[in-house]
């Protein structure tokens, strides 16, 4: 995989930069397989350093963008969707708070849609759903299970001049070679008075800071961390205002739970039917979940 070495930071611009994290990661030895949602080999991370400017915490040497969309979109990630119960509560939540600032049946715009869990929730409640995704496997998954036709990219493939009430982007942006310029892109999409929703690890969470390189954000798939004051400085960068900010929350059968630590009990079928019975709510406070108007 093509890495490149920064001198600065990929947000602010900044030259203080200090080293953060010493990586596990050999990029010569990555497979898209490395890149799937549900990879459980925690503590799994490239090198990173921190700007000691706007705290954004940054993959140094980087993954170069064509490199990665190459990884995501030869993925394939048949387990994703087994907790779609589940991920739907998480999505639900999210669907309750964008009804309260905008109404539903505007244009909708899902980045990175995976198997399109999301938008068939957005759809049943009244927007009007379009969704991009760069996996051809997640992609033709949307199509098969909820009869969506995603667009199988980035927004670069998306129809000239078209534009969203509302645009989501959920544990999208960790996974980004450039974050701000991605976002940049994507938010000429975003109609004025629109809403960009983003859900994101917080690397200054205790959680984080408890763990330490056992938090289980760090993994291959993550290239990038924000924090509240990285987030703050990504926000005012694309021209947008914060609205609301909160705690992202969890919700998981205990069987994924299990799963995730010892991956061979998932082929015990008697206690696989037990354990996906029991769903449970994770508030770890180590995730963001913010909501941008466009001016």
């Amino acid at each position: 995989m093509e890495t490149l070495s920064r001198d600065h930071c990929p947000l602010c611009g900044s030259r203080d930069i200090r080293p953060f994290r010493r990586g596990t990661v050999d990029p010569e030895k990555l497979s898209a397989a490395d890149f799937r949602i549900t990879d459980n080999r925690y503590g799994s991370l490239w090198t990173f350093h921190l700007c000691r400017d706007c705290k954004f915490v940054f993959s140094n040497p980087a993954p170069g963008a064509e490199s990665l969309e190459a990884m995501y979109s030869s993925l394939e990630d048949s387990e994703y969707s087994l907790e779609a119960d589940n991920r739907g509560r998480n999505f639900s939540i999210i669907l309750n708070r964008l009804e309260k600032i905008i109404p539903s049946g505007g244009h909708l715009l899902d980045v990175g849609a995976a198997s399109g869990i999301f938008m068939h929730l957005a759809r049943e409640r009244g927007f009007r759903v379009h969704g991009v995704e760069p996996s051809a496997q997640l992609v033709r998954e949307a199509r098969e299970r909820y009869g969506l036709e995603v667009i199988q990219g980035t927004v670069d493939q998306l129809p000239a001049g078209t534009t969203y009430q509302v645009i989501t982007c959920l544990d999208l942006i960790e996974h980004m070679a450039d974050p701000l310029a991605e976002l940049r892109r994507i938010t000429t999409r975003l109609a004025p008075g629109g809403i960009l929703v983003l859900v994101t690890p917080d690397i200054r969470s205790l959680a984080a800071r408890l763990t330490g390189r056992r938090w289980w954000h760090y993994r291959i798939a993550h290239v990038n961390f924000f924090s509240r004051p990285s987030l703050d400085r990504l926000i005012s960068l694309l021209g947008l205002k914060t609205i609301s900010r909160r705690r992202y929350a969890w919700h998981f059968s205990l069987f994924y739970l299990v799963t995730r630590l010892w991956p061979s009990l998932g082929k015990r079928k008697a206690l696989q039917r037990i354990l996906k019975k029991i769903h449970l709510k994770l508030q770890l406070l180590d995730s963001w979940e913010v909501y941008a108007r466009k001016n």
